[in-house]
């Protein structure tokens, strides 16, 4: 959902790694946001619904892939009142789009220091979000 928009938020704070949504191109120096599903939608009134997301980072430089974690952490807990537009292709053109306003990003716990692997440090850093779709325009 707001994958995308994570990814371009942490590459302008992290740009010496490499940033991806959704899938892993190289297993070294790269970090990954990945949508985990997430909590039950709300059943009346406003449509909020409540994505998770991990943030996934990897590099050799094990004290920057840790310093990375951190600094991920920092920029995304507590990041509130957030308008985001998402695309959607087929065959390289928009077919449609959905704005949404994020409410709130919170952390679900801690970095976790996942440990090493093949010489290269992993990190896994998961988030909460809260957010509602803002109906009209050129909807799904």
């Amino acid at each position: 959902m707001i994958q995308t928009f994570l990814k371009d938020k942490l590459d302008e704070l992290l740009p010496d790694l490499m940033w991806t949504a959704s899938y892993r191109p190289t297993n070294d120096n790269v970090g990954t946001v990945y949508y985990e599903g997430g909590g039950k939608p709300a059943q009346y009134d406003v449509p909020t619904r409540y994505p998770r997301y991990m943030v996934y980072v990897s590099s050799s430089d094990w004290k920057y892939a840790e310093y990375a974690a951190e600094a991920v952490y920092e920029a995304l807990h507590k990041l509130e009142n957030e308008m985001v537009e998402v695309s959607f292709y087929k065959d390289g053109n928009v077919v449609a789009t959905k704005s949404y306003r994020v409410f709130l990003i919170t952390a679900a716990g801690e970095p976790i220091d996942l440990g090493v692997s093949n010489d290269v440090r992993d990190f896994s850093i998961n988030f909460d979000v809260t957010l509602t779709e803002i109906k009209g325009g050129n909807t799904i």
